[in-house]
């Protein structure tokens, strides 16, 4: 009876100490399938890391950028250094090609946009307008370390481009007031309209900033080729004598 009454209590040991370890067993793999879950989740979460504020590389301004149209990247100017011109006015995007945009503030304008992921990393494929100089480029940006972003510029071919880099912005620096300024104010659209099926950066609604007035300048010149000649005035004449 006693060899009987020891063998049941091993038994029962046994039995609690297999139950136990997978209660042990259970309990670190649910551990580990949230940790891996919580890892999966943070980066879709927190957005895409070119994401934020940035100093350009001249560091007189800084550029939010930020997700739009979808997946795509866009950015505005969100600080300027010196935001008043010699007369104490906010600068303007005095250099623009189109008329009517040169009284747009540059404290929210728009500067990058149309930015898509590509697959060996980073983004382009967009453009990037610089209004020191009023024209614009073919862009691709790139996040070179945490807290260094590359941005390229080019025309058609990027290795032909030009690099700089810009510097994330440390937290809690003073935004510009001014709302962000509209990407065409003027909302004119180019005579030479795409082809079906074809798609254009502006096709999804964001407006280029330069977007040049060549229908106006097209137009003017049809309708100076429909006006007729001037008449010639008719030589007075002479009396007889």
């Amino acid at each position: 009876m006693f060899v009987s009454h020891m063998r049941l209590i091993v038994m029962h040991k046994s039995s609690s100490s297999r139950v136990g370890i997978q209660i042990i067993k259970s309990a670190a793999a649910l551990m580990l399938s949230a940790g891996v879950a919580g890892l999966s989740a943070g980066p879709l979460a927190a957005g895409p890391r070119e994401a934020g504020v940035w100093y350009d590389d001249t560091g007189k301004g800084a550029v939010q950028i930020e997700v739009c149209g979808g997946t795509k990247l866009c950015g505005r100017i969100v600080w300027l250094r010196e935001p008043l011109n010699a007369q104490g006015e906010p600068l303007t995007d005095k250099n623009n090609p189109k008329e009517e945009n040169r009284a747009r503030p540059i404290c929210g304008l728009p500067i990058l946009g149309q930015l898509a992921a590509v697959p060996e990393g980073g983004y382009d494929g967009g453009w990037i307008y610089d209004p020191k100089v009023g024209k614009a480029y073919d862009a691709a940006i790139t996040l070179v370390a945490p807290d260094k972003l590359q941005v390229t510029g080019y025309k058609g071919v990027k290795f032909l481009g030009k690099s700089f880099i810009w510097s994330r912005a440390e937290e809690g620096l003073e935004l510009c007031e001014t709302a962000p300024a509209a990407a065409d104010p003027a909302g004119k659209q180019s005579a030479k309209q795409p082809a079906a099926g074809k798609q254009t950066k502006a096709a999804s609604g964001e407006a280029l900033p330069w977007a040049n007035s060549g229908a106006n300048k097209q137009k003017a010149a049809a309708d100076t080729k429909l006006k007729p000649p001037a008449p010639t005035p008719a030589k007075p004449r002479q009396a007889a004598e």
